[in-house]
């Protein structure tokens, strides 16, 4: 498998930026630090991320050059100021000094222009390292976690959630999708001999986070590795040798933590049910998740051009009394459908349009089995979008997965890049053979 491209044209800089910048956020420490430790706020990360940007584009003004050619960067532009128009247009010009929505939007928009810099002129070999280790380091902190249910998150405190392991992301619904998604933007760049030992971490590391949609999701993930013949003839015999042995690990480890008084049992009872079950769940917080779904449906048929950025945020006491509820939407498309009306559900599909579009695109037309599996990537990426958006809410505010979407798609571009270059070789390689049997002749 090719590697050239994974460290052309790299920055020092930029490549120890990354590095520096993916530890940080791909390990869920900054929103951990703040929340239980009492450390700076996320914005002091943010604020750091971009000192490193501006240094880079000091030092390499050309770093600029991929930012202004990517879809999704103006993508973002159109998805931050909407937001702050939405706002002022339906609060009759008044923005409200309270309402965090608008600046979250552009804060990301930011940070996803920042990391798209960083990241185009980085040494990509070195961020693949830095996922790997934390994809590792996740699924062991995971299972500690759910073997010692507070040693991350003491018990009195509100984020608690005995049974359910999240490690340092403390939300195990965002633990279990950040860890595949890690996998799948690692994936291409691993030798294949090596993806069965990333496939493993994946599949057992999300299984202590009890979050069925990131357990269906891995499933889902893994199907499609296999079908798109991700894994050699030997490593797929090996993977199905392995997979006992991971299971007999799993369950022991699952017996050891489920014997514990602190977890709550009937929660995870409850979840493991839903795969008995096939699909069916009736547990509150599937109860809540079909009652906001109503209700965001009848708010956005009652307001066809949305009630305002944020003000879903059961945050706010002014949010609840315009939503009518102490639980956000737990959906990307109804969110956005509440927040913005129809402009919002169809500015949430031109997203997940452009990313489907650079990734089979790329599957499609790559010139090498590396460029085929970032194409592949980038549609996996679609697929989490596209998937979680019915179960989260938040997906477009979490840095972690801007950093990761703006790794493939510097990926993306470099691979194109390459193509063009090489295309561009071949025609002046031919041209110089044509001109060269004209002066034999002539």
């Amino acid at each position: 498998m090719s590697m050239d491209f994974v460290t052309s044209k790299s920055h020092w800089f930029a490549s120890i930026s990354l590095v520096v910048l993916g530890i940080i956020f791909e390990s869920g420490w900054p929103t951990y630090h703040y929340t239980i430790h009492d450390g700076p706020v996320v914005l002091w990360y943010f604020a750091l991320s971009g000192v490193m940007a501006a240094t880079l584009i000091f030092l390499r003004p050309i770093a600029l050059k991929p930012l202004l050619k990517e879809p999704l960067f103006y993508w973002y532009v159109v998805y931050s100021i909407t937001g702050l128009l939405w706002l002022i247009w339906l609060d009759d010009g008044y923005l409200d000094p309270d309402n965090q929505n608008w600046r979250q939007r552009f804060l990301l928009f930011l940070f996803f222009a920042i990391c798209l810099v960083l990241v185009s002129a980085a040494n990509f070999r070195r961020f693949v390292e830095v996922l790997f280790g934390c994809a590792l380091f996740a699924t062991v902190s995971y299972w500690v976690d759910f073997i010692n249910p507070f040693l991350y998150v003491p018990a009195d405190m509100d984020q608690s959630n005995p049974g359910r392991a999240a490690g340092w992301y403390i939300d195990a619904n965002q633990a279990g999708s950040t860890l595949v998604l890690m996998c799948i933007a690692a994936m291409p760049f691993f030798a294949m001999r090596w993806r069965v030992l990333l496939s493993l971490i994946m599949l057992i590391g999300v299984f202590p986070t009890f979050s069925r949609s990131s357990i269906v999701f891995a499933g889902l993930v893994m199907a499609v590795w296999v079908w798109r013949g991700q894994f050699s003839k030997k490593a797929f015999l090996a993977l199905i040798l392995v997979i006992p042995l991971g299971v007999a690990i799993g369950s022991a480890l699952f017996t050891q933590g489920a014997d514990s008084d602190e977890i709550d049992h009937e929660d995870i009872t409850n979840r493991l049910g839903f795969f008995q079950q096939m699909g069916e769940a009736d547990d509150n917080s599937a109860i809540e998740r079909r009652y906001v779904s109503e209700l965001a449906w009848k708010k956005f048929m009652e307001n066809p051009l949305g009630l305002g950025p944020g003000k879903a945020d059961p945050g706010k006491a002014d949010s609840v009394k315009s939503w009518g509820y102490s639980a956000s939407t737990h959906n990307m498309y109804l969110l956005l459908l509440v927040e913005q009306g129809l402009f919002g559900g169809i500015l949430y599909l031109a997203f997940l349009s452009i990313i489907y579009y650079k990734g089979i695109r790329l599957y499609r037309r790559g010139l090498s089995r590396q460029e085929c599996d970032i194409g592949m990537a980038l549609v996996l990426v679609a697929i989490y979008f596209s998937f979680f958006g019915f179960f989260s809410h938040t997906l477009l505010r979490e840095p972690h997965v801007v950093l990761i979407l703006a790794f493939l798609l510097a990926a993306e571009h470099r691979a194109i890049a390459g193509r063009t270059r090489s295309m561009l070789t071949e025609t002046l390689s031919a041209e110089a053979i044509v001109a060269m049997e004209d002066h034999r002749r002539g």
